[in-house]
C-alpha cells in the first residue's frame, strides 16, 4: 500500500513499483513547471500551423525556455506565499531553491541566444515577456506612483490582465519569428487572452487564503468564489462565441472549431472543483494548466480531419 495525495492504493508489488517510478516524474513535470512550459510551446505550435508553417524546433524550444524561466522567477519570488495555497509544490521546489536563480539565467540566456540567431527584431520583441515577468513577480518602486502598487499582481484584475496579455503575445511573437504577422495571428491572440483569463481566475480561487493573508486583491478575495465562477463561465462563453463567429465568417479555418472543446474542458474542471473533497491543487496544476498542452495536438487533429 502507498499513499499519494491522501488516497490509498492497493495492488500488486509490480503495480506499486511502477507508481513509485512514475510519481516522481509526474511531480517534476507538474510541480517543476514543465507542463506549463509545454503549454506555451503548444500554443506556439498552434500559431505556426495557423500560418501553414511546419513548427520549427528552435521556435518551440524558445517558447519552452522563456515560459519555464518566467515560471521559475515567479515561484522563487512567491515561495513564502505559495506555502499557504500549495504547500506540496513549495516543499518540492524548496529543495532546489538555491539553484533556481541559475536556472532562470540559463533558460533566458539560451532562449535569447537562439532568438539573436533568428533576427534582431525577434530578439528585441522577446524582451517584453521578461519585463512583464519581472514586473509581475518582483516589481519595482517606480510602478507605485503609476498604478499604486509595487508589483503588477497586487492590483485587482491587473494580475489577470497582465498574465493573459503576456500569453496573448505568443501568436505575435511567432509571427515575428517567421517575419510575417498575419491577420489570423492577430485574431488568434484575443482567444488566447480569454482562455488565460479563465485560468488565472481559477488559480486565484485556489490561492484565495494566501492572497488574503498577504493583502493581494483578487476576484475571489474581493467578490467571493461564486462571483469568480460566474466570471469564468462568462469568459468561457465569450471565447466560444468568438471562435464560432470567426469560423462562421471564414476568418479562421474550420478546424479551429475544435477549439470549442476548450471552454467545455474548463467548465468540466470547474464542476469537479465544486465537488466535495475536490483536490484543487491537482485540478489547477495538472488539469487547468494541462489545457494548453493539448492545444497543438487538438488543432493538428482538426487540421487532419478537415
Amino acid at each position: 500500500m502507498d499513499i499519494i495525495h491522501g488516497t490509498k492504493y492497493h495492488g500488486t508489488k509490480g503495480g506499486n513499483r511502477l507508481k513509485g517510478l512514475l510519481f516522481p516524474v509526474y511531480r517534476e513535470i507538474v510541480l517543476g513547471g514543465h507542463l506549463l512550459a509545454l503549454g506555451t510551446a503548444s500554443i506556439a505550435y498552434t500559431s505556426s500551423i495557423l500560418m501553414n508553417h511546419s513548427p520549427a524546433l528552435d521556435l518551440l524550444l524558445m517558447a519552452y525556455l522563456f515560459s519555464y524561466g518566467a515560471y521559475t522567477i515567479n515561484r522563487s519570488a512567491e515561495m513564502d506565499q505559495d506555502a499557504l495555497s500549495n504547500p506540496s509544490r513549495t516543499e518540492y521546489l524548496q529543495r532546489r531553491r538555491r539553484y533556481l536563480p541559475g536556472l532562470v539565467v540559463t533558460c533566458f540566456g539560451l532562449g535569447y541566444a537562439l532568438a539573436a540567431l533568428r533576427s534582431l527584431t525577434f530578439f528585441v520583441a522577446l524582451l517584453a515577456p521578461l519585463l512583464l515577468s519581472l514586473m509581475y513577480s518582483i516589481g519595482s518602486k517606480k510602478l507605485k506612483p503609476i498604478i499604486g502598487v509595487k508589483k503588477l499582481k497586487e492590483r485587482l484584475f491587473v494580475k489577470n490582465i497582465v498574465i493573459s496579455f503576456g500569453w496573448s503575445l505568443i501568436p505575435v511573437l511567432v509571427g515575428l519569428y517567421y517575419q510575417e504577422i498575419t491577420s489570423i495571428l492577430l485574431l488568434f491572440a484575443p482567444y488566447v487572452f480569454l482562455r488565460l483569463m479563465v485560468n488565472t481566475i481559477f488559480f486565484d480561487v485556489r490561492d484565495k487564503d494566501g492572497d488574503k493573508k498577504f493583502g493581494i486583491r483578487t476576484l475571489p478575495t474581493v467578490y467571493g468564489i461564486r462571483a469568480s465562477f460566474a466570471a469564468m463561465t462568462t469568459v468561457d462563453l465569450l471565447s466560444g462565441a468568438y471562435i464560432i463567429a470567426l469560423v462562421a465568417l471564414k476568418m479562421m479555418p474550420i478546424y479551429m472549431a475544435f477549439a470549442l472543446f476548450l471552454p467545455a474542458y474548463s467548465a468540466l474542471y470547474r464542476w469537479l472543483a465544486s465537488r466535495p473533497n475536490a483536490d484543487i491543487n491537482i485540478l489547477c496544476d495538472t488539469v487547468a494548466d494541462g489545457e494548453y498542452a493539448i492545444w497543438g495536438p487538438l488543432m493538428h487533429l482538426g487540421r487532419i480531419i478537415f
